[in-house]
């Protein structure tokens, strides 16, 4: 008969490694022992890489596959669509390939709607700073980048609203749209961010080396039409997978959605953007 042994941190009797109250392990000497502590590395690092390129494989090929494994309980084998999107900002943070949706203060101020409020707001940071406009879109150029990259995930609980509103006669849990919206925005930032840019280089490498001039210059003309293909058919898939509607609904909230995240992505997030930098500028 095993002993009874009591749970160092909850008090808890129990049989066996693990107490059953707090989950605590029963550590042995050859726990304490430098080669176990090496073994437990080593398995962690394995287990870690695998699952998270598991997980970002499955999110990047199968639209909607995870969130809807993590909905119906099918946890462990998976790392979050949330925790892929937070991997996604720190490599673009270190690895810009793309200016994304950081812009330059002149932008906030000529380029979008919300060029009303963003003007007045200019101005009284001038007179309060008695800073010429130069200067202090100088100052907001340099400050801007540091938000705007670890700002990106207020894109998620944005979408996720989108996604209750398209999709309320499902009755989901705002839970399961939020874990939607955060594999839709891991895609989005990947895709975008990294993808597109990637291609673009393979592809003026190729025509270099083929026809020794590449003239073709990437900007949004051709980067917002690829954008809104991919990630439209991505959006269509994943909703047609993770909602269990026909394609031809999934289509249509595709489409509704990849105006939403074009309002949330280019005009709440640049204007929450604006407001932050400009504040702490």
């Amino acid at each position: 008969m095993q002993d009874v042994i009591i749970c160092k941190s909850c008090g808890n009797q129990f049989h066996g490694k693990f107490c059953n109250e707090c989950g605590e392990k029963v550590y042995t000497d050859h726990d304490k022992t430098f080669g176990h502590f090496l073994e437990e590395s080593f398995h962690f690092l394995t287990h870690f890489d695998n699952k998270l390129f598991k997980s970002w494989w499955l999110v990047m090929s199968r639209p909607g596959f995870v969130s809807t494994q993590i909905s119906n309980g099918v946890r462990r084998p998976y790392y979050k669509p949330a925790n892929l999107f937070i991997i996604g900002v720190i490599l673009y943070l270190l690895f810009p390939l793309f200016e994304g949706l950081n812009m330059p203060m002149k932008y906030h101020l000529h380029g979008t709607i919300y060029r009303f409020l963003s003007q007045p707001m200019v101005e009284y940071k001038m007179a309060a700073r008695h800073l010429t406009l130069n200067q202090l879109a100088e100052k907001y150029d340099h400050n801007s980048p540091k938000f705007a990259k670890v700002l990106l995930l207020i894109i998620i609980p944005l979408s996720a609203f989108s996604l209750q509103l398209l999709f309320i006669r499902r009755r989901r849990l705002f839970f399961d749209h939020i874990t939607l919206a955060s594999e839709l925005n891991t895609f989005y930032l990947f895709f975008t961010f990294f993808g597109i840019p990637i291609l673009f280089f393979c592809t003026f490498i190729v025509a270099l080396s083929t026809f020794h001039q590449f003239i073709l210059a990437f900007n949004d003309d051709i980067a917002i039409p690829i954008h809104l293909a991919g990630f439209g058919v991505y959006c269509a898939i994943a909703f047609k997978r993770f909602y269990n509607v026909t394609w031809r609904h999934a289509i249509l909230k595709s489409a509704l959605f990849l105006g939403a995240h074009w309002v949330v992505a280019y005009t709440l997030y640049k204007f929450i953007l604006f407001s932050l930098v400009l504040l702490f500028t």
